[in-house]
């Protein structure tokens, strides 16, 4: 027969299963909404420091939430109206150079492609050629889809410029009331278990607050060392591929070399800097982040291992793509948390009954 408690911890993971099935499709069904309210708690949990150092200097909460939402919207317009338009200009620019080189020295690469099948048996002249032939078909109109696309995603941006206000506002009122819901989440749980709660809530937010903050300052290093040391080499639109860099490295293990993928492919063509000193940049970023970056800024942030974190990224891609990679790591930390403390909740228990 099953003891009382192996029925128990059945039945909790039977509701934590049925809890979290019906979660993510509440998640799928509000995305758009969701998405909103994810990109608010980050900037909350950024902006956190900035408030405690406003309050810290006796400014009133409802004045420090308020000048730090005006911060991050005069930092999000700068960053729309000065920045976005020129990387598009850039991108189009990069486009433009890689389709044309790649043309140029097409005849180069099927003489060595040639050599190497003569040597090896090999037909990779064939494949190259029939591949090239229908990417040079479709390029043109595959070319001027993306420059439209990007065209459009510009112009959506500024035209849904209530979204970003609406962001404001929200991160507005998180920081204002943030406090106030924390402390009002004790309420909905006994007494007896309002130490736990309450400790619960502060290890979560810590752990959540300091993954967010150092996974950006990371991000923001790599981004600013990768576009100095392309630049420094001469290399040709160092600015987007110093900010691809920085923005793919949220995507732990994977990130990094998507990033280096557009730099190299540039570097193998003429008049641009030495193809393995791009690669040594790249490399030296990422020893760089792996043993100074991230222990400096993550710390101990989430205790989790790389093969932990490798299947929960793919796990959160699955599910929810991009937000899902991004979501994984401190959802994954929350829920440890929250596991760790029942299980001692259950050891102290079973040391209860035992006595």
């Amino acid at each position: 027969m099953f003891k009382d408690h192996e029925v128990r911890l059945a039945l909790k993971i039977a509701l934590v299963a049925a809890a979290v099935y019906i979660l993510f499709h509440v998640i799928v069904k509000l995305a758009p909404v969701i998405s909103i309210i994810v990109i608010a708690l980050f900037i909350v949990y950024t902006i956190s420091p900035l408030v405690n150092f406003l309050i810290g200097i006796k400014i009133k909460p409802l004045w420090a939430g308020m000048i730090a939402s005006i911060l991050i919207l005069f930092v999000v317009i700068m960053f729309f109206y000065l920045l976005i338009p020129g990387l598009i200009i850039e991108l189009r620019q990069m486009i433009v150079f890689l389709s044309s080189e790649f043309v140029h020295e097409m005849p180069t690469l099927i003489i060595q492609l040639e050599e190497l099948d003569q040597r090896f048996n090999l037909q990779l002249t064939e494949i190259f050629v029939e591949y090239t032939d229908q990417f040079i078909r479709q390029a043109p109109g595959n070319i001027q889809q993306l420059l439209r696309s990007l065209t459009t995603i510009s112009m959506g941006v500024f035209s849904q410029i209530w979204v970003i206000f609406a962001l404001v506002f929200i991160v507005f009122y998180m920081v204002r009331d943030l406090e106030n819901v924390k402390n009002n989440l004790t309420l909905l749980f006994p007494r007896i278990y309002k130490e736990n709660v309450v400790h619960i809530i502060k290890t979560i937010d810590e752990k959540v607050g300091a993954y967010i903050r150092g996974t950006l300052l990371k991000c923001l290093f790599v981004g600013i060392l990768t576009c100095l040391g392309l630049s420094i080499l001469g290399m040709p639109f160092a600015l987007i591929l110093g900010m691809l860099a920085g923005a793919l490295n949220i995507i732990l293990y994977v990130g990094p070399v998507m990033a280096a993928i557009p730099a190299l492919m540039i570097a193998i063509m003429p008049d641009t800097p030495n193809f393995f000193l791009i690669l040594l940049i790249y490399v030296i970023v990422q020893i760089l982040d792996a043993f100074v970056f991230t222990p400096f800024f993550l710390g101990k942030a989430t205790d989790l291992s790389p093969l932990t974190v490798i299947v929960i990224i793919l796990i959160g891609a699955h599910l929810m793509g991009l937000f899902g990679i991004i979501l994984a790591i401190p959802i994954t930390a929350t829920l440890k948390v929250l596991l760790f403390h029942h299980y001692l909740e259950s050891r102290r228990n079973e040391s209860t009954d035992s006595s």
